[in-house]
């Protein structure tokens, strides 16, 4: 039996939010963590009522979640949502991440906008594994250690 890597699991979640996003799909950024200690984030204010339960566990589920709250008229479609690996279960919704960026930097290739640039500097950080986004022109992402491992136009 593989285990399947997080970059992995990304992958496929990001092709199932977008198979099943609607025509005001938003965008939506995506951590894969082990460890979430060295990745500042703070919830987004959000309508108590408008969150499942949590977790959601499964690529399915998720991704269904995940296409509904990205709609543009969704209050979940702002920040990341956060993923925890052990179980690939969606752990927390809407959080604005800060990742630290670490002397030395300057030499990296970064990302042009701000949630690529979140996404590629958060997937640096020690416990984060991956991250992922779509961009509302529906460009599939996944960075890995800073790394752009994956692009894909997906819608």
């Amino acid at each position: 039996m593989s285990i399947l890597k997080p970059s992995s699991f990304c992958i496929e979640l990001i092709r199932r939010v977008a198979e099943e996003a609607e025509a005001d799909f938003s965008g939506v950024g995506l951590i894969c963590y082990s460890n979430l200690s060295n990745l500042p984030h703070l919830a987004l204010s959000v309508p108590h009522d408008s969150i499942r339960m949590l977790p959601i566990i499964g690529v399915n589920a998720i991704g269904a979640f995940l296409a509904e709250a990205s709609c543009a008229t969704s209050p979940l479609h702002d920040g990341f949502h956060l993923i925890a690996v052990q179980s690939f279960a969606l752990t927390h919704v809407c959080h604005f991440i800060a990742p630290v960026i670490l002397p030395g930097q300057s030499g990296l290739q970064l990302a042009a906008g701000a949630r690529h640039m979140s996404a590629q500097l958060a997937s640096r950080a020690h416990g984060i594994e991956a991250a992922a986004l779509i961009a509302s022109d529906g460009t599939g992402v996944v960075y890995e250690r800073g790394i752009n491992i994956f692009e894909e136009r997906l819608r």
